[in-house]
C-alpha cells in the first residue's frame, strides 16, 4: 500500500472518517503565541564555579598522566634490560665459538701426539732406545 492510499483510504476503528487535518484543529490553537527570546539555561552555582571542576578533574588527569610516565618508564626500563641482555649474550657466544675453536685445536694436537712416530721421537729425546729384538723369558721347561 502507497502512502496516498493510507491517506485516502480511511483508518480502522475511526468510525470511516477521514483524519483531521492541521485546518480542523480548534481555534484557540490557531491564536498566534508571542515569541519569547532564548533564555540561557540556569547552571547550579555549584557548577558554574571554574575552581570545582578543576579540582574534581585534577586528580583524574594526574592519575592517567602518572600511570602513563610509568608505563612508559617500565617500557624504557625493561627495552634496557633487554638490550643489556642481548649485549652479554652475543658476548657469550662469541667466547663459546672461541672454547670451541681452541678445543678443536687442542684434540688435533693431542691426536698427533699419539700417532707411534711422534711417540717414537719423543721416547728417543728422552734418552730411550728402540728394541732391537723380542727377549722371551722362559717359564721353566
Amino acid at each position: 500500500m502507497t502512502r496516498t492510499e493510507q491517506e485516502i483510504r480511511p483508518q480502522r476503528g475511526s468510525g470511516g472518517t477521514m483524519p483531521r487535518s492541521r485546518a480542523a484543529r480548534p481555534a484557540s490553537s490557531a491564536v498566534p503565541r508571542p515569541r519569547v527570546a532564548a533564555q540561557p539555561r540556569r547552571v547550579p552555582s555549584q557548577a558554574r564555579r571554574p575552581g570545582i571542576t578543576r579540582k574534581q578533574r585534577t586528580p583524574f588527569v594526574l592519575l592517567v598522566v602518572g600511570l602513563m610516565l610509568g608505563g612508559l618508564v617500565s617500557l624504557l626500563l625493561l627495552n634496557t634490560v633487554l638490550a643489556r641482555d642481548s649485549i652479554t649474550a652475543t658476548q657469550l657466544q662469541e667466547e663459546i665459538a672461541t672454547a670451541k675453536l681452541q678445543k678443536a685445536s687442542l684434540e688435533r694436537e693431542v691426536y698427533e701426539q699419539q700417532l707411534p712416530g711422534e711417540v717414537a721421537k719423543r721416547a728417543e729425546g728422552q734418552g730411550m732406545t728402540p728394541d732391537e729384538g723380542i727377549n722371551w723369558l722362559g717359564n721353566g721347561r
